[in-house]
């Protein structure tokens, strides 16, 4: 999808901006029953003006790429299908979770997430959630992990010793 929407949409810094931002908030974009594009976070209707408001853009640019969404079958079908999801990182310690990041030494190195629950399962600890930053949104992309329960800090020399783990912080 990024190849389609950079190739597609480079001469619109603007429109970027509000596509890269409905994916990273996980807003949908579908029509509404008088067949008008709106967003929604989950099925709460997000204004156009709200978020040319948050990315500092124009409401018409806002407006236009809706549009464009809705009419384009391959953006059309994505945007519709996103969904947000709450991140429990900075609420988990008054629920009594732990919460560690990782910090990749390359975000497209595969196996980290999966030698970092190997680690933390043999300690016998549930993971809750694992949010991993896109490498196409984020400068410096993180993988943040929710657990039951707090991570014994002595587990942190094993975590970093994963092949790609560059640090690791306890929350």
């Amino acid at each position: 999808m990024w190849k389609y929407i950079n190739d597609n949409f480079a001469r619109y810094p603007s429109q970027i901006k509000v596509l890269r931002k409905l994916i990273s908030l996980g807003l949908s974009v579908r029509k509404d029953h008088e067949n008008m594009p709106r967003v929604y976070c989950g099925d709460v209707e997000v204004k156009a003006s709200a978020i040319a408001q948050a990315l500092g853009v124009d409401r018409r640019a806002v407006i236009e790429i809706l549009g464009k969404i809705i009419s384009d079958p391959e953006l059309s079908n994505f945007y519709s299908q996103l969904k947000p999801i709450p991140d429990f990182s900075m609420v988990s310690s008054r629920l009594g979770m732990g919460v560690i990041q990782i910090v990749p030494t390359s975000a497209t190195q595969p196996g980290i997430i999966s030698g970092v629950s190997q680690v933390i399962a043999r300690e016998n600890i549930s993971i809750r959630q694992v949010i991993v930053d896109d490498p196409e949104l984020v400068d410096s992309p993180r993988a943040t992990i929710v657990t039951d329960s707090p991570i014994p800090g002595h587990l942190l020399s094993d975590l970093k010793k994963i092949p790609g783990v560059e640090a690791v912080v306890i929350l």
